[in-house]
């Protein structure tokens, strides 16, 4: 029982991933091809409760290429060096791309590089600007910094920092430049 349970949450949000508009009738169609008879209350109430367990953290757009034609994408790749307070300072390091409205997605890394994250800009001059303050205030544990500005083909689903105001990229910097 527990596993139909999980699977219908599975297949609920593998569906509202792909259109997060999608109807809860269509939704039981969906279960219905896979053998499983859910009436569409009973979708919404599952709904409701995966967005109360935190398993549905909200509902975004998909985006389209020509979204991103005048935005700033930036992938960074990053070394860290050792330091004697190392793990405070990629503690830092964490929630200021955990917290930061222009990370698109930051993750720690194995191999030649020890963290990979992309962020989108508004424009050159407010990337540079980051770019310039991000190596500055973690410039003591970075040995590597390289960067590369994308151009996007295929926009991945998952990007939600591109609705942030040009203010609100402001009011971060100056919350962490006043921390330092």
């Amino acid at each position: 029982m527990k596993k139909e349970a999980d699977d219908i949450s599975d297949i609920i949000i593998s569906c509202l991933a792909k259109n997060a508009r999608i109807s809860s009738q269509q939704i039981c169609t969906e279960l219905r091809s896979r053998g499983i008879r859910r009436s569409a209350r009973a979708v919404l109430e599952r709904i409701r409760n995966l967005e109360a367990d935190g398993r549905i953290g909200g509902y975004t757009l998909k985006p389209i290429s020509k979204n991103f034609e005048k935005v700033v994408i930036r992938l960074i790749l990053i070394t860290f060096k050792t330091s004697p307070i190392f793990n405070e300072r990629v503690a830092m390091f964490t929630s200021y791309l955990q917290t930061a409205p222009f990370v698109a997605f930051a993750a720690r890394t194995r191999g030649d590089y020890d963290w990979i994250n992309v962020k989108i800009f508004p424009n050159t001059k407010i990337a540079n600007q980051e770019s310039d303050t991000y190596r500055t205030m973690f410039g003591d544990i970075i040995e590597k910094y390289t960067a590369f500005d994308l151009t996007i083909v295929r926009p991945p689903a998952f990007v939600q920092a591109t609705n942030y105001q040009v203010q609100d990229f402001y009011n971060f910097l100056q919350g962490w430049i006043k921390e330092e």
